[in-house]
Formats: structure tokens, C-alpha cells, sequence
């Protein structure tokens, strides 16, 4: 499998939720970096912390939340995803913003995740 094919499986198993794949496909230690603007935002280290603790704390704050990718751009190690975010808050405002997620693969898996996106436009759809 191609590092861009594992990151494809990667967004298909987070939208219809199904671990197994996930765990199949992130090392086990990932770093997982998102903005500090980002609800929840900051560094996480391993699936727990990871899937357990930052998504279902940030996913909290929306009533829909979604990660859409649209272009995929493989360079050694590394896949660039660039798409866009929507969604609605539990406030009912609603957002949509570009995004881009630079991933690590190393031996067939997710070693780490870096986020690049508005944070400040999110972030007002929660007020």
C-alpha cells in the first residue's frame, strides 16, 4: 500500500468511526499536533490520548463536525492532505474553512500529524 493509499483508508475508517482500521493504521506512540487555537488544541502523544481524549473533547463542542479532503500530495514519507473543515456548532453557527494535514509515515504507519487552518473562524462559530 502506498502512503497515500494508507492515508485515504486513514480519513474512510475516521468517518464511519471504526477503530480497528485506525489502530491498524497510526503507530501506536503518534504525535498528533493541532493548533492551539483549535478547541482542545495542542500536542498529543499516542492512540489514547489521541482518540480517546483530544477527539471526543473537541468533538464535543459541534453538533457536526467534518473533514474533507480533496487533494492528496505524496512525498517520501510524508502525505499532505489539503481540504476543508465544516460543520455546525452546539451554539448552531456554522463554519467552513480550508485545511491542510502534513502526516509522517514510517513503517506502513501514522507516525505524525500536523494541522494547518483557521482556527479564529472556528473558533467564533463557538460563541
Amino acid at each position: 500500500m502506498s502512503n497515500e493509499e494508507l492515508i485515504r483508508k486513514f480519513y474512510q475508517a475516521f468517518k464511519i468511526k471504526d477503530m480497528q482500521t485506525i489502530n491498524q493504521v497510526c503507530d501506536e506512540s503518534i504525535e498528533w499536533n493541532t493548533l492551539e487555537g483549535m478547541p482542545c488544541g495542542g500536542k498529543y502523544v499516542g492512540l489514547k490520548a489521541t482518540f480517546e481524549n483530544y477527539f471526543p473533547n473537541m468533538l464535543s463542542n459541534f453538533e457536526e463536525f467534518h473533514a474533507v479532503p480533496e487533494e492528496y500530495i505524496e512525498s517520501k514519507d510524508h502525505v499532505t492532505v489539503i481540504g476543508r473543515y465544516s460543520g455546525v456548532s452546539k451554539k448552531g453557527r456554522k463554519f467552513d474553512v480550508p485545511f491542510s494535514h502534513v502526516y509522517l509515515i514510517h513503517e506502513n504507519k501514522i507516525k505524525q500529524f500536523r494541522q494547518f487552518t483557521d482556527t479564529k473562524a472556528i473558533q467564533d462559530s463557538l460563541n
